[in-house]
């Protein structure tokens, strides 16, 4: 049974290793939340080697490249070496081989180190590439941390993004499909239903299962995963609902292991995690072990910037 460590952050956040930690991996965002973990760094900690990773698109606001900086600043309080990715929105490819090449040029080994990675404001493909990137390098440790949003667009009635680019395979999990078995798309559903309606409208599966995370960041918050889906729960049958963790990504591990292996004999298995970051980690989690599993993302053509989060709610960590 997969197990791990969750900590919600409550005091300053210090050393993994009682020495330093090596390697601290953060992304810019224009949310207010992207600076929170940086925030909470104890004094004492101090890490080699600070990798900032901004998206670079065109026509934006300035608020990405503030926070950029501001990101920035408070690193280079904890380290001595703060380093740049500037990468392509869309393809998280390009950031992976980015970090590579620096890592490469400047002689950073990740096999054997301890590193930390803040992944709040890192869009979902970008996570899951990531994710399987490091795993790969066989560190000594990895740690995550994520911070709540206070508050999200929704509270005014205000879709997180809006439109679609495309829906894409996420690199490095494209799957396995084969002509003798049906399609079962598994949605893990979010406040974007727009998105999620999407991507089942295009792939038009033999089955659908929408997953919802319970319990919500907030007792007040309780609904409203059903009320942004709710265009697509209506055309579901009622047991295509199933429900696991919101914020544990081990439990949200454990209960993907156990639908795909329930459905894996009968179905081609598809799935877009649209929920929060914790669950995109138990998804991660759940497909080293079935990499026959293809997962999708929804590009959307933009986010609501000025509404899409407000201010810094809880930090967890996930080792």
């Amino acid at each position: 049974m997969l197990v791990g460590v969750i900590n919600e952050i409550s005091q300053e956040i210090g050393l993994l290793d009682p020495n330093s930690d090596e390697i601290f991996i953060a992304c810019a965002s224009f949310e207010d939340r992207t600076t929170a973990v940086a925030n909470k760094l104890s004094t004492e900690y101090l890490v080699t080697n600070s990798f900032v990773c901004k998206y670079d698109e065109k026509n934006k606001g300035p608020v990405r490249d503030q926070n950029f900086e501001r990101l920035r600043n408070l690193l280079l309080r904890h380290s001595n070496n703060v380093l740049p990715i500037i990468c392509d929105h869309h393809d998280p490819l390009d950031g992976i081989h980015k970090f590579r090449k620096i890592c490469d040029s400047k002689d950073i080994p990740l096999e054997g180190k301890n590193i930390s990675v803040d992944i709040t404001t890192f869009t979902k493909q970008y996570l899951l590439v990531l994710l399987k990137y490091l795993g790969r390098q066989k560190p000594k440790s990895v740690r995550l941390f994520y911070t709540e949003p206070e508050e999200y667009a929704v509270r005014w009635n205000k879709p997180l993004s809006y439109g679609l680019i495309d829906v894409v395979s996420v690199p490095t999990y494209g799957g396995h499909s084969y002509i003798d078995k049906e399609s079962l798309l598994v949605l893990m559903l979010g406040y974007e239903g727009d998105r999620a309606y999407a991507i089942w409208e295009r792939l038009s599966p033999h089955k659908t299962i929408a997953m919802i995370g319970k319990p919500s960041f907030r007792d007040l918050w309780e609904g409203r995963v059903e009320k942004f889906n709710h265009k697509l729960l209506s055309k579901l049958p009622k047991d295509s609902i199933q429900y696991t963790h919101t914020l544990d990504p081990f439990q949200v591990s454990r209960d993907l292991d156990k639908l795909i292996r329930q459905h894996s004999v009968k179905f081609n298995i598809v799935m877009s995690p649209l929920g929060p970051k914790p669950q995109v980690i138990g998804c991660y989690l759940a497909l080293k072990t079935h990499p026959e599993v293809q997962v999708i993302y929804a590009i959307p053509k933009f986010h609501e910037e000025e509404y899409f989060s407000k201010k810094a709610g809880n930090i967890w960590e996930y080792r």
